[in-house]
């Protein structure tokens, strides 16, 4: 994987934001209307294994032991943490359902205002302004056919057959600031994507 210098602010704002965004999702995610054939309605937790904690790296320290931290102990556990985010474990009875699921698309094959290919996470700004999330946490989406939007940025809703895949993705070549290698652990052929409706 890309090495990349992240202050520990970031990577604990990560480890927030994923937090708040599976929290988010998983609330939202019942809000939708049925699609076609009643694809299976998945929030991001259904995602990760119950028994898998994320977090079981950083259990052994408070917070004042990990800001306190020298540099090297630092580096050495930010290192051992993002490669337990990388190998990720799936559910796999997951494999081969057809569902649906919201979140973010960051494009990997982005022409204009037409995507074809892209990566769904489930709280904004992941990828982009802090280290990935999990790669249980991030879907490798192919569409079928073309996708063309004017709102990169906002939440939609992808339906298709999910399928377990491990795979490392380049992000960078759609003006992204930094260019990463980023881990999944799923991959879906998407049928439809659907703009995300905020109810009141």
């Amino acid at each position: 994987m890309t090495s990349v210098n992240y202050s520990r602010e970031s990577f604990s704002t990560m480890r927030r934001g994923l937090g708040v965004g599976l929290i988010l999702l998983a609330v939202l995610s019942f809000a939708g209307a049925a699609f076609g054939a009643s694809p299976k309605e998945l929030d991001w937790d259904d995602l990760v294994p119950p028994d898998w904690d994320p977090n079981s790296v950083f259990d052994q320290y408070t917070a004042d032991e990990f800001a306190s931290m020298p540099d090297e102990e630092y580096i050495r556990l930010r290192e051992k943490a993002q490669a337990l985010l990388d190998a990720a474990p799936t559910v796999d009875s997951l494999d081969g359902e057809l569902v649906k699921i919201p979140g973010f698309m960051l494009p990997l094959d982005f022409s204009s205002t037409e995507i074809k290919e892209f990566l769904l996470v489930p709280y904004f700004g992941a990828c982009i302004h802090t280290p990935p999330p999990p790669a249980n946490q991030i879907i490798h989406g192919v569409l079928d056919s073309q996708f063309f939007t004017n709102e990169l940025f906002e939440p939609v809703w992808i339906s298709g057959k999910l399928r377990i895949l491990r795979a490392t993705s380049t992000l960078g070549e759609s003006g992204f600031q930094q260019t990463l290698d980023i881990e999944t652990g799923y991959a879906m052929d998407v049928e439809l994507v659907e703009p995300y409706v905020y109810s009141e």
